[in-house]
């Protein structure tokens, strides 16, 4: 029985007529007739799919993903019968068939806003190409039509088939304005994602009242009516000075959005990695900053000083229906206030029933809001109506007005609804008013002011809760380095339910810690290192802004409990809410972050781990930990430490961001990485090998109990028939194996090269050679095939000597055995058989001597392999791709690239980031 070989090529032609492969197209294999799957994949650099083979030929079928990427389907290959997807395999055709499919590109632009992703329906599009050095408008590879037209009801324009790059020009509906795309390369049937995004870029500006309102811009009307929710006060001020009013009280906004605004322009300039908006950004961040602490210090310098009041406002919603009432709060100081209750149209009548102040005492430790239940909607609307009867009489101006004060009540009737609670104490609104000062601001005057229990109390006012999600430092995550040598791509994300305020809707911008409050995760807010710059650290090849995990000018306490901060609370959230974290790493060629770690809940298990480093690993309480300095999770220049926990669940991608740091450092200790989780680490994954278990079985309370685990199980071994369940393990080669240290591998070594009597009569031997002339008797065949596949995912040279050295029956060092000596003894164990090696001696010399580094082909085909494997060794692994097994195709491929960088390393795909995590809802008002 023959086997036929074969493979699939795609590609199209560009405008010239030359092959571009199309990468990255997600593809089967099926056998024609049967039905059955031979191979899936995806192209590679080459547009090739692997190579597979069929005993005794027969006929094969390529199906592609379809461009929702939920099932396969044929590739769009619109050239005639001599395209078709099938390639035929003849028993005994030497080599391998190549099967070439000429693919149609195609186009396909969703349109969106950038905040909330919200899709842009009906907005008209063109399609330009360059020509000569200038645009002129792209016409369809087929029907010759130009490339132009709208968006459907989701924002997508349609399929648009060219074979260059192009660049598209959307028109925002009802509107001038034009955004244009980058420019775009075709796309191909397969490939992920199967459409470009071009967001349009909206104001940022104070938020509605709940977070799905809508309303139009134009015709927006302030009116003259001030709701003092603390007081149970409603006044109808006279236009001037509700003119004066709204300057004063906006300008004040204006200056408490700032620092968020600013601080949303350092992330986007991190995102799309220019350093001089970096360093723009952040002096703008520190100019907001003063502007705060200074229009903090002149008007608030008690709580007493502040006034917190509720404005209402119309909207016309067109023809025919009835207006549309929204809510804002403003701030302005109490004498301010206090001035415009003496110009109060309503005179007599200025007092309403709402029931929602705090039944708490105002400086309690505890003080909780009142129940939205208990809003008296009724009394409500007769204050109402006894207000407007009384400013009837007096003011001759727009009836328009009178009419709006039913729906301003009704509205904040419903407002106050999806309320959990109404915190509408003067402390409770200062801290409102700070959060939207950036949550970092230094405000001097806060040594003065004492608040205590409304950091626990509820904060919420009259707006709905939402979710917040972010990314630190941004999408791109950090870049980690150790002794000058980059490690790779992290970055942290954050969750957290909200509730309404500009502060906390527009961005988080300060800087935030986690403590523990009665034993659960909680926010603390921090104040921001200004002379930390991020723009100083930024990479120049990547654009990333880097980090040391073993840096000396971090020294994070123990935790924050007990640690004196100012009290930059955040507005409008609950006190002691349980935030959720990510740790997240960009797997070598891999285009989107992957989680393997998420913030600790309970209290901190290790303190002091790493107390001088940006990042560090430990292990505690079964589980691995990685503490990570504040300024890297939440926030530039913050103090502060934060612990992150590895689930069991997440334990195979924490394993191969843990190899792969090892791997790009060389095998460098790693002073960031406590000596006991090399040792908690390789003794699970010995067990885990070993016992053919899962992970979270093997991960005890403490390292103690791992060690009693781990020396159980070696005496089990000493049984020859658990010693055969062990190398039966192995030779699956299960994938714990792959990214193993050497600790792990050099415990296994050890223990395959132990046998006995009995191990010979549980294994019996293996006949190998390449001919009838040359046939080899190998004693402990499955042993030295165990070995063989122990030494397989080894990479480097010193990755191969570091194994070695620690071929120990603890995995410790054993300084007085060189690992010279360990590996004769390997090669030893290889060459027990017979008729096999005839001078071992001379070949282990030949070894050591460079000007005669050996054959390879000594009479023992697992000496061959042995030796062959050691040969083919790297002398630095190249970045950015992935660990392959020594001797496989993929491997003669990065043999050639020793030491080289990938183009994509450390860097996420554009177009996965946003995919990965949404940024919140954000209204225009």
């Amino acid at each position: 029985m023959s086997t036929a070989r074969g493979k699939f090529r795609l590609y199209y032609k560009d405008g010239l007529g030359n092959e571009v492969p199309c990468t990255e197209v997600h593809y089967r294999v099926v056998e024609l007739g049967r039905g059955t799957t031979v191979v899936t994949g995806v192209t590679d650099s080459q547009g090739e799919t692997v190579e597979f083979s069929k005993d005794d030929g027969g006929s094969c079928r390529l199906d592609v993903k379809d461009f929702d990427g939920n099932d396969f389907d044929a590739p769009d290959t619109p050239f005639g019968e001599d395209d078709e997807n099938k390639v035929k395999l003849v028993a005994g055709t030497a080599g391998t068939v190549v099967r070439k499919l000429r693919i149609r590109p195609y186009f396909r632009v969703l349109f969106t806003t950038q905040r909330g992703d919200k899709p842009l329906p009906w907005a008209q599009f063109k399609a330009y190409v360059q020509d000569n050095g200038g645009e002129v408008l792209a016409r369809e590879l087929f029907s010759d039509r130009p490339i132009h037209g709208a968006t459907d009801a989701d924002g997508l324009t349609p399929e648009l088939h060219f074979n260059e790059e192009l660049v598209f020009k959307f028109q925002l509906p009802g509107t001038s304005v034009q955004v244009a795309t980058a420019s775009l390369k075709p796309l191909c049937k397969g490939q992920t994602p199967y459409f470009y995004r071009c967001a349009f870029k909206t104001v940022q500006a104070v938020t509605a009242a709940e977070p799905d309102h809508r309303m139009q811009l134009a015709g927006k009307t302030s009116l003259p009516l001030l709701l003092n929710a603390e007081d149970e006060e409603l006044i109808m001020i006279p236009p001037k000075d509700f003119a004066e009013f709204e300057r004063l009280s906006g300008e004040l906004e204006n200056i408490m959005a700032g620092p968020h605004r600013a601080q949303l322009d350092l992330t986007r300039a991190l995102e799309v990695k220019d350093v001089a908006a970096v360093q723009r950004a952040e002096k703008a961040l520190g100019l907001a900053e003063d502007r705060v602490k200074t229009a903090l210090n002149k008007d608030f310098k008690k709580l007493a000083d502040l006034k917190e009041v509720i404005v209402f406002e119309s909207y016309d919603k067109g023809k025919g229906k009835e207006p549309g009432i929204g809510i804002r709060r403003r701030y302005l100081p109490t004498k301010k206030y206090k001035e415009l209750w003496d110009k109060r149209l309503n005179r007599n009548e200025f007092k309403v029933s709402l029931g929602l102040k705090s039944k708490g005492s105002p400086t309690g430790d505890h003080s909780v809001g009142a129940s939205p239940k208990s809003l008296n909607t009724a009394a409500l609307k007769e204050s109402l109506a006894k207000i407007k009867y009384e400013t009837k009489k007096s003011w001759n101006s727009d009836p328009k007005v009178f009419d709006l004060f039913d729906y301003a009540g009704n509205q904040f009737g419903y407002v106050e609804a999806l309320s959990d609670s109404s915190e509408v104490e003067n402390a409770a609104q200062w801290l409102r008013l700070v959060g939207g000062a950036g949550l970092s601001a230094e405000v001097d005057w806060k040594k003065k002011v004492q608040v205590q229990g409304n950091l626990q109390g509820k904060l919420v006012l009259y707006e709905q809760k939402y979710t917040r999600r972010w990314a630190v430092p941004s999408l791109n995550g950090w870049l980690m380095c150790f002794s000058g040598i980059d490690l790779g791509a992290i970055r942290f994300t954050m969750e957290v339910q909200l509730a309404g305020f500009i502060g906390a809707k527009a961005t988080l911008a300060g800087s935030v810690g986690v403590t523990f409050d009665q034993g659960k995760a909680a926010f603390q807010a921090m104040r921001r290192d200004r002379s930390d710059s991020v723009a100083e650290a930024v990479d120049t090849r990547t654009g990333l802004p880097k980090f040391e995990p073993a840096a000396l000018n971090s020294k994070p306490p123990k935790d924050l409990n007990g640690a004196k901060f100012d009290v930059d609370a955040f507005a409008g959230i609950e006190g002691s809410i349980t935030p959720a974290g990510k740790l997240q790493w960009l797997p070598p060629e891999e285009k989107a972050f992957v989680s393997f770690a998420e913030l600790s809940v309970t209290g901190g298990v290790n303190a002091g781990a790493g107390a001088k480093a940006e990042l560090t690993i430990y292990y505690a309480n079964g589980k691995f930990m990685v503490k990570a300095s504040a300024r890297l999770c939440w926030g530039v220049g913050a103090k502060g430490a934060v612990d992150f926990a590895v689930d069991p669940a997440k334990m195979a991608q924490f394993v191969a961001w843990f190899y792969y740091q090892l791997l790009h450092a060389g095998f460098k200790i790693l002073v960031y990485v406590g000596r006991e989780v090399f040792d908690a680490l390789s003794k699970v994954l010995f067990l885990v090998i070993a016992e053919d278990g899962d992970i979270g079985r093997q991960l005890k309370a403490s390292v103690k109990a791992i060690d009693e685990q781990f020396n159980t199980v070696l005496r089990s071994y000493e049984n020859a028939e658990k010693r055969a369940r062990l190398i039966a393990g192995i030779n699956k080669l299960p994938h714990w194996l792959v990214h193993a240290t050497p600790e792990t591998r050099g415990m296994l070594l050890y223990e395959i090269t132990r046998h006995s009597t009995f191990s010979h009569f549980r294994a019996f031997p293996g006949l190998a050679g390449s001919d009838r002339s040359d046939v080899q008797v190998h004693y402990l065949d499955s042993h030295k095939q165990a070995i063989i596949n122990i030494l397989k995912p080894v990479q480097i040279v010193d990755e191969w000597n570091n194994v070695m050295q620690h071929m120990t029956r603890d995995g410790q060092k054993d300084d007085q055995r060189p690992r010279g000596q360990n590996e004769g003894e390997v090669m030893r164990f290889l060459n027990n058989g017979v008729s096999l090696t005839e001078d071992l001696n001379q070949l282990i010399r030949n070894i050591n001597t460079p000007a005669k580094p050996g054959g390879e082909k000594t009479g023992n085909h697992y000496l061959d392999e042995f030796l062959k494997m050691r040969k083919a060794l790297l002398k630095e692994f190249p970045k950015g791709y992935k660990a392959q097994l020594n001797g496989t195709p993929a491997w003669s491929v990065y043999a050639m690239k020793d030491g080289m960088v990938h183009s994509h390393f450390a860097l996420a795909d554009p177009a996965h980031l946003r995919d990965t995590l949404d940024e919140g809802r954000t209204m225009v008002a």
